[in-house]
């Protein structure tokens, strides 16, 4: 061989493994300076723990599928660090067998998931835990001492079993910026949580849909503040920057929908809904909204104040899919150089899905257990079958006692109940014998119409009050001889009166007694009904019996209809008997 030909394969060599040492030099560089992170979001959980979903005609979801999934995701990871992030609605509007139960197995589910550095008793400031959860709206479907009860732990008032007790409260840290105390303006929540990975941090904070003040009963929300999305997150930013920290991610439960598609976060894509709005309004440093709210997908960047791309994800909802979002931080800036997100079916028809997580199935297991004792509790006895028939003059002993009892809850002076096809009417009798909670659920069953719309939510009708005029009380009585002749039936309390059958339809009615006192048409009475009849044609499901609508009517919502029926039964010496609690009219 040549001189001149050895002397180009030395040189050629020379080149060759400088290119491979400067290749390994670099990379490592890179790995050195940069910090990865995976989030996995879930929105919209609504405490659905038992399967029964769908996407793309496969079987999806439940606690033991989902958990499948993400405990697969995080042991298969190379990320520095790995969180679960939760916007919103994790709980509320869940089916029965969480709903039942105070959606305390759905709180113990995700507690399942949490590492040893969680803390519900330090919420906001727990920063080595690795779950993050904020509120949606419908965590305040009971009120705040119920939601601070959820979060911060303790078993309550609510006569139900507790698989763990006393019931822990959540593990996950719990954030939200934008909902203040109304007695001092200071947040309910910590509204943001910070974590350090390998030195670099990052910061989360947390909000719920100003939609929240409409969605929800007024006195739900009566002693809290929600404020404006974007300028409760932004007014955390400054702060976050004076520490250095220029990696936000944000937390939301306000969202919007696009067209799905399966991979990576892809460009442009049709984005609506409000979250377009919200995130707009950002300032340049926020990096990442997750989204909830709107149950659709979303998988796209959209700009924020400052024109800067946002990565903004939502994942469906019900546990049928959750964000896969990976992260790149540059350590000596610290900030996030590389974002991107795959929207994860979670389908049982394949692996991991195909092998259920051992301790969420022990789980539901206990659940069902728990529902069943619910069930199966004996509240009294029954001296005879109470039935919601009428007699020939219309009077429904049930119906009577169903009346009786949510006048007493409300502590008005009448009370409207009728049976029927209308939410919240009377649906069956009560047997004879011994009496159990699950024999008052069908008395006055959950409303299927709010299951069968939102995807099996357990929807418990609310005994309400709300005032009427005597005229108006004198117009609902003469109804019930109205052509054609009503298909509901009407039951009262408070209320006795006499009618002569010969007079005309509307002038019936001849003498009202309303708590023995003759009816003054030109006063006013306080009315106890549920909460449909209450609204009337406002809320569209009044029934035929419903007083009129009008906006300056105020309506107040007390306890379910069930649990004012069982206060009012215990309330009571001895068995129930038709001869006691049947009331006849006056002739």
């Amino acid at each position: 061989m040549k001189k001149g030909a050895v002397l180009c394969i030395i040189i050629a060599l020379f080149i060759l493994i400088s290119i491979i040492l400067i290749s390994t030099y670099l990379i490592g560089s890179d790995s050195k300076n940069t910090v990865s992170i995976k989030i996995l979001a879930i929105n919209d959980f609504h405490g659905h723990l038992f399967a029964e979903q769908q996407l793309n005609d496969r079987p999806v979801g439940s606690a033991p599928i989902l958990a499948s999934y993400l405990k697969s995701a995080i042991n298969s990871s190379e990320a520095d660090y790995n969180l679960i992030a939760l916007t919103g609605d994790t709980i509320g509007a869940s089916p029965a067998e969480s709903a039942l139960l105070q959606d305390e197995p759905t709180i113990e589910f995700f507690n399942s998931l949490a590492n040893d550095q969680c803390d519900p008793l330090d919420s906001g400031k727990c920063t080595g835990c690795n779950i993050i959860s904020i509120p949606g709206n419908h965590e305040f479907n009971d009120g705040t001492n119920e939601l601070m009860r959820i979060v911060h732990g303790g078993n309550g008032t609510a006569s139900i079993p507790h698989n763990a007790d006393p019931y822990p409260g959540t593990m996950a840290d719990y954030v939200c910026a934008n909902v203040v105390w109304k007695e001092n303006e200071t947040p309910v929540f910590s509204p943001y949580t910070i974590r350090e990975i390998n030195g670099v941090q990052v910061a989360f904070i947390g909000a719920v849909t100003l939609e929240t003040t409409i969605l929800e009963l007024p006195q739900n929300i009566e002693n809290i503040t929600f404020i404006n999305e974007s300028e409760a997150i932004n007014s955390y930013v400054p702060e976050l920057q004076a520490q250095g920290i220029h990696a936000i991610v944000v937390l939301i439960h306000d969202g919007g929908k696009q067209e799905s598609y399966e991979g990576p976060t892809q460009e442009g894509g049709n984005v609506t809904g409000p979250i377009t709005s919200v995130v707009a309004e950002l300032y340049e440093d926020i990096d990442v909204v997750l989204a909830a709210h709107s149950h659709g997908f979303i998988n796209t960047y959209l700009p924020n104040a400052g024109g800067k791309d946002i990565l903004v994800a939502e994942a469906y909802s019900y546990g049928k899919a959750y964000a896969d979002v990976d992260l790149l931080i540059d350590k000596e800036s610290g900030e996030i150089t590389n974002k991107s997100a795959v929207i994860v079916p979670v389908y049982a028809d394949e692996a991991p899905g195909t092998s259920p997580d051992p301790a969420a199935e022990e789980l539901l297991a206990e659940v069902g257990e728990a529902v069943s004792e619910l069930r199966s509790e004996i509240i009294t006895t029954s001296a005879a079958n109470i039935s919601l028939i009428p007699d020939a003059d219309g009077e429904s002993a049930l119906g009577d006692l169903v009346a009786d009892s949510q006048k007493a809850a409300m502590n008005t002076d009448i009370a409207l109940v009728t049976s029927g096809s209308p939410s919240g009417a009377v649906k069956a009798d009560i047997p004879g014998g011994n009496v159990t909670w699950g024999d008052l659920e069908k008395v006055l069953p959950p409303d299927a119409s709010m299951a069968e719309t939102y995807g099996g939510w357990y929807s418990r009708p609310h005994v309400a009050s709300r005032e009427v005029t005597g005229e108006q009380i004198k117009t609902i009585l003469e109804r019930q001889w109205e052509e054609p002749v009503p298909e509901e039936n009407l039951s009262v309390s408070g209320i006795t009166y006499t009618y002569d059958p010969s007079l005309p339809a509307g002038s019936k009615v001849t003498e009202v007694l309303v708590n023995g006192i003759p009816l003054d048409e030109n006063a006013t009475y306080t009315a106890a009904m549920n909460y449909y009849m209450a609204y009337g044609s406002a809320m569209g499901g009044g029934g035929e019996f419903a007083p009129p609508w009008d906006w300056n009517v105020t309506v107040n919502v007390g306890p379910a209809d069930i649990d004012a029926l069982i206060d009012y039964i215990r309330g009571r010496p001895g068995p129930l008997d038709v001869m006691t609690d049947g009331r006849v009219k006056m002739y």
